[in-house]
């Protein structure tokens, strides 16, 4: 008689607990699935391998940036590759192009804190491309075959021409083996 009120008492309430967990929808995972899987390979009009006269000629004309010319144009220690370094105005606090043979490869925009944080850069940039390749507390790096997109913390976006990248890695690397090769040479002359 016991065991017969216990259940009745208790079998309606388990069969609301299980049936009401049936029916609550399940929280899904907001859609991060890249949009264009493709990485932009620069900003607005500047784009990576653009030519050092068609990256003047858009510097002067976008209002992000305040480039004075040849003041803001520099040489790469130990090169004669040519830098781009100007003022930004609004949402870009400074620019910074390199070039290699006459073409942009790097591209670092320093944004204005003031206006942005990382963390809205990094969710646009995340809704774009998916999640990044690489992720720590100081960056976050989306990649494909061509381009590489920085985002650095305080707030910095740094786009790569991975090939141009990668060779001047190499030429560094193959320079740094011979000056270590040289160094033994002259040391073992004493």
């Amino acid at each position: 008689m016991m065991v017969r009120r216990l259940f009745y008492g208790l079998f309606p309430c388990l069969l609301v607990v299980f049936l009401g967990t049936a029916t609550l929808p399940a929280q899904e995972e907001p859609d991060i699935a890249p949009i264009d899987p493709a990485l932009q390979r620069g900003y607005r009009e500047l784009q990576l391998g653009d030519s050092y006269a068609a990256v003047e000629e858009t510097l002067q004309r976008d209002p992000n940036f305040d480039y004075r010319g040849a003041p803001d144009v520099s040489l790469a220690p130990g090169t004669n590759d040519r830098v781009i370094d100007t003022r930004g105005r609004g949402y870009v606090e400074r620019g910074l192009f390199q070039f290699q043979e006459g073409n942009l490869y790097i591209m670092a925009l320093y944004l204005n804190r003031g206006r942005l944080d990382y963390f809205q850069l990094f969710n646009q940039l995340r809704q774009r491309y998916g999640d990044p390749r690489d992720l720590d507390p100081h960056r976050a790096i989306w990649e494909d075959q061509m381009t590489r997109i920085e985002l650095e913390r305080p707030l910095t976006v740094r786009y790569l021409d991975l090939a141009t990248f990668e060779a001047r890695r190499r030429e560094r690397r193959e320079l740094q083996a011979l000056e270590d090769l040289t160094r033994e040479q002259f040391l073992e002359d004493f």
